[in-house]
């Protein structure tokens, strides 16, 4: 019988036990503390955009994810960002955002995709060149 009694006062010995033992109150406070810090790091933080499919011939909007124009080149993957002579050789066009384009073939360049559209119209229209997925999606 006196195992029951033992039993409904488990949450007033805790108490006790923390009031009456400061080490035992530590070790509650740092373990809440490493929990919350490695919920805290393990998730969010990263925002993660996908494509829709896209199909050759189908019609797409381009749209530099970090705002701005996309731009277009001779070769999946080509463009680095130093802006040499070379970069220039390999450019097409710098398209602004919201143009329309229709896509002419799809290829993977070091695990990246990248996407060959042909311009329907702005100032680069006619022009086809090759630009990372993530500046399409497709028109609405």
């Amino acid at each position: 019988m006196s195992e029951d009694n033992n039993k409904g006062n488990a949450p007033q010995n805790l108490l006790t036990t923390l009031r009456t033992n400061p080490k035992a109150l530590v070790a509650l406070l740092v373990a809440v503390a490493v929990v919350a810090l490695a919920i805290a790091m393990s998730g969010g933080g990263e925002q993660v955009r996908v494509n829709a499919a896209v199909a050759v011939g189908q019609t797409v909007t381009l749209e530099n994810p970090n705002g701005g124009s996309s731009h277009l080149t001779v070769g999946p993957g080509l463009m680095t960002a130093s802006g040499a002579e070379e970069d220039k050789e390999q450019s097409v066009c710098v398209v602004k955002a919201g143009v329309k384009a229709t896509v002419e073939e799809e290829q993977v360049v070091g695990l990246l995709p990248y996407v060959k559209v042909k311009v329907l119209d702005g100032e680069c229209q006619g022009k086809s060149g090759w630009t990372s997925k993530v500046n399409i999606k497709p028109a609405s």
